[in-house]
């Protein structure tokens, strides 16, 4: 299962909702950082008792490693474990370092065969962008955005081109879940007007669902420093709306993929 999340434009919080989605999932999963301005994850994320990543395996290890075969378990053979229940592929910490792949695709293969669930951040995705071929592989694609009419406005312009590009990629249609990171008290006004917007356009008949995330900096803080989300993290915002919106993710899923149940697999460090 491969969900990938990017954003249009700035930081709206594509990584850390690609985060908060894995955390919140039923069963272990990993989360890739895939970002073609470079990553942070890497440095933002500490694991044990506040230990800091090292500095390799990145994303490059994994790409470089799929041009020669794309097992099940390759995503897995490099992820670093960061709690219980995820494991991390950190970005490379530099653009130039990620324009050097020029060819995405035997990445995209590897994290579409994944024995484990995948969550890409893809950072910004346009047409132009290097990164579509992983965009298509994916069961659902994530895109997230913010709740003022700027930002709205310039989501609903990107789902409607996303919808034909890739689809085009994919030979068959694509599916889109827009997510909004916004207050919670603000949430459900703000995906109802959202959802106004994107009725009239080309898009709707992609779109799968939408929800909206908490913006709850916080818990942001505490998921990146470690703490398990299985625990007190749990009552937190940010959590509750992460588990609200990973539910309505594996029902859509659930279409065309069993989603396993807690413990089915487990990820192991390199």
């Amino acid at each position: 299962m491969l969900v990938a999340i990017c954003s249009d434009k700035g930081s709206p919080g594509a990584t850390t909702t690609a985060l908060v989605l894995a955390s919140a999932w039923s069963s272990p999963t990993i989360v890739v950082e895939v970002d073609q301005a470079g990553g942070d994850l890497g440095v933002r994320l500490r694991h044990g008792r506040g230990t800091p990543f090292p500095e390799a395996p990145t994303v490059l290890t994994v790409a470089t490693a799929a041009r020669t075969s794309s097992p099940p378990d390759l995503v897995g053979r490099y992820a670093q474990v960061f709690t219980k229940s995820v494991s991390v592929v950190p970005g490379a910490l530099l653009a130039e370092q990620v324009g050097g792949i020029a060819d995405w695709a035997p990445l995209a293969d590897a994290l579409a065969v994944s024995e484990v669930p995948v969550f890409a951040d893809l950072g910004q995705l346009h047409a132009g962008s290097r990164l579509l071929p992983i965009a298509a592989r994916a069961d659902v694609v994530v895109v997230v955005g913010r709740p003022d009419p700027g930002s709205v406005i310039r989501l609903r312009e990107r789902l409607s081109r996303l919808a034909p590009d890739l689809g085009a990629l994919r030979g068959n249609s694509s599916r889109l879940f827009p997510i909004l990171v916004t207050s919670t008290r603000h949430g459900p006004g703000d995906m109802a007007d959202l959802q106004a917007v994107l009725a009239p356009t080309p898009s709707k008949p992609f779109l799968v669902g939408s929800g909206f995330l908490a913006l709850d900096p916080a818990a942001v803080r505490r998921l990146e420093s470690g703490e398990e989300p299985t625990g007190r993290l749990t009552r937190t915002a940010l959590m509750r709306s992460g588990r609200t919106v990973a539910q309505e993710l594996a029902r859509v899923l659930d279409s065309t993929h069993r989603v396993p149940t807690s413990g089915a697999a487990t990820v192991g460090a390199p």
